[in-house]
């Protein structure tokens, strides 16, 4: 798909065919690694302007064949006087991307599992678990293999005046959808072909834990979804288990409370007082205990009349959570119900149709429509996060995975930073934009594969998985995904405050200087690991750190091959502390597509 400029929202949060989003993934890959991103048209002025910016890689997401002869050879001209590293598909014999590259696609295709790499820095490899397919290549003379599959160069390096230009033998994204090892491959490429000094974030090994629906009333009103909710004590068993892992939860909250009106089926006490039933009223859900009058049909003993739904120690126990430093709430919609809710309160089919209870898809756009811009969903739900919990949220997790491009846009507005659905949308200035290899999979389905990519993984299940299994569920679970490959169990904060700063390593005054921007991301909540390598191998011992408008000198854990490792340090911070928005910066790294 194009990446027009006017648009907030690049992606669509579905599937996309691979060849419609390579310059898609090449900017979330570069985000998920801490690095700013340029997009530019590979004419006009655009790339001239990207240059101007700096930068330090540029990356030819488009058909290579497609490339004029002046756009090469202007990249010819820059390659000659900056240290940069030039990135693309294989070119066809004649075209001049393949003369500046010294590197040609032939017909013949190339088949296997096993990737190499031989390289810049340490030797690595790889074994697919699905076949790969690449063309072979023709290299000149002065281009040399730097990664294989099955001994046949599928990347290869030319050097070109101060720089270098790597040339990748398949279509990253067609690639990196038959097998995760290919990003993993990619990965490796871009930090260690990099001619400059390079920082990244390493998220390898990384699962998000996240659980929907606390606060909502969906458990009460849908019969094929009633279940209890948790307990205070339940709560207080989870926060135990996360942290014997070290663990960090994010929790989808629901902050409004949607009443049916009805006192036949149930007695309603908000803030201990009970009030005159309006069918369609909303309230704030963790002033809410309900008690149902009716057994409910479809789950005996769990809607038993008399059985307490309390919403006020469920906000206790999440409360307990967070102040334990073991996780935060993130945005599950205001009502996770149709907004007309006084319409859902007479429908005869309220009980039963699932569609009722979806709160942001385009069957509520006229619903939406018809509000104010401060009594939207994503503005009255970050009204009770705030009130109750004293947060701001750093992600929005639609109800039922439905949602529209407007109700992004509401969202971007609000300064929010992901989108969490099956795949997940990364705030990049201010728009959304989504990838399509960070999946979230359901809890009970750990499996080591997810991993093969070394990007996050989102694990995510419902309170109500909790509730009708117990909390050895949740255990179980996670002792599986460890037993996968899961060395750190992050929430969706922890990982919007890693992917939403920027990490620039360059030599200031002869020595090394780490900048660190944030562009209004959230402080830190658990030290962060950060990566650094210079290309002549040479690691100090400690490196100049400049963050938060305050610069401060860091240790360097030193490893081989000119790779270390600096740990930041969260700011002191209090749980549900208010992040200040950063000012704007102009991003250096280059797309053209």
């Amino acid at each position: 798909m194009a990446l027009p400029a006017a648009h907030r929202v690049w992606g669509t949060g579905g599937w996309l065919p691979p060849e419609e989003r390579e310059a898609l993934d090449w900017l979330t890959l570069s985000r998920l690694l801490g690095w700013r991103v340029t997009v530019a048209r590979p004419s006009g002025a655009g790339l001239q302007e990207a240059f101007a910016a700096g930068g330090r890689c540029v990356v030819l997401a488009c058909d290579p064949d497609s490339l004029e002869a002046d756009l090469v050879a202007f990249l010819g001209s820059r390659l000659a006087v900056e240290p940069l590293l030039v990135v693309g598909r294989a070119a066809s014999r004649d075209s001049a991307l393949a003369g500046l590259a010294g590197a040609a696609r032939e017909p013949d295709e190339l088949v296997g599992r096993s990737l190499s790499w031989t390289g810049p820095g340490p030797a690595r490899t790889w074994h697919c678990r699905e076949a790969l397919t690449a063309s072979a290549l023709t290299l000149s003379r002065a281009a040399s293999s730097w990664a294989a599959l099955e001994g046949a160069p599928i990347v290869v390096a030319r050097p070109v005046g101060r720089g270098m230009v790597a040339t990748l033998a398949f279509h990253p994204s067609v690639a990196r959808d038959v097998d995760g090892a290919v990003t993993a491959l990619l990965k490796h490429l871009l930090i260690w072909a990099a001619q400059t000094p390079v920082a990244w974030i390493d998220l390898e090994g990384s699962l998000v834990l996240r659980m929907d629906d606390p606060g909502g009333s969906q458990n009460v009103h849908l019969r094929s979804w009633s279940y209890p909710k948790l307990r205070e004590a339940d709560w207080m068993a989870i926060a135990a288990d996360l942290k014997r892992r070290q663990a960090r939860m994010a929790i989808g909250y629901v902050g409004g409370w949607v009443d049916d009106g009805d006192p036949a089926r149930g007695v309603l006490r908000v803030g201990g007082q009970v009030p005159r039933r309006i069918p369609g009223r909303v309230y704030s859900s963790p002033r809410v205990k309900y008690s149902p009058r009716i057994e409910s049909p479809s789950r005996a003993g769990y809607g038993a009349a008399g059985a307490v739904q309390d919403y006020e120690g469920e906000f206790r126990g999440i409360q307990a959570v967070r102040r334990a430093g073991l996780g935060d709430v993130e945005l599950h919609g205001h009502t996770h119900m149709h907004p007309d809710t006084a319409s859902w309160a007479t429908a005869a089919d309220r009980f039963e149709v699932e569609s009722w209870y979806r709160e942001l898809g385009s069957p509520a756009e006229a619903a939406l429509a018809a509000r104010r811009s401060n009594h939207h969903p994503l503005v009255l739900g970050l009204g009770v996060l705030r009130k109750y919990f004293g947060v701001r949220p750093t992600t929005l997790i639609c109800p039922g995975d439905q949602w529209t491009n407007r109700v992004l846009e509401v969202a971007l507005d609000l300064a929010l930073r992901l989108v969490s659905s099956y795949y997940l949308a990364l705030r990049d200035g201010d728009r959304f934009c989504w990838t399509q290899h960070v999946c979230a999979p359901y809890l009970d389905e750990p499996n080591a594969a997810w991993f093969d990519a070394g990007l996050p993984v989102v694990g995510y299940f419902h309170d109500r998985d909790v509730a009708l299994g117990g909390i050895d569920w949740l255990g179980r679970c996670l002792d599986r995904w460890q037993s996968a490959g899961a060395r750190r169990l992050i929430d969706l904060r922890e990982l919007s405050t890693a992917v939403g700063h920027c990490f620039d390593l360059d030599l200031h005054d002869g020595a090394l200087r780490l900048t660190v921007t944030g562009d209004g991301a959230p402080p830190l909540v658990r030290p962060l690991t950060v990566g650094v390598r210079t290309p002549s191998g040479e690691i100090p011992s400690a490196i100049s750190v400049w963050m938060q408008g305050s610069r401060s000198s860091i240790g360097v854990d030193r490893l081989s091959h000119g790779v270390g490792h600096v740990t930041l340090a969260p700011p002191e911070s209090k749980p549900g502390r208010k992040e200040p928005m950063g000012r704007r910066r102009r991003a250096p790294a280059r797309l053209t597509r």
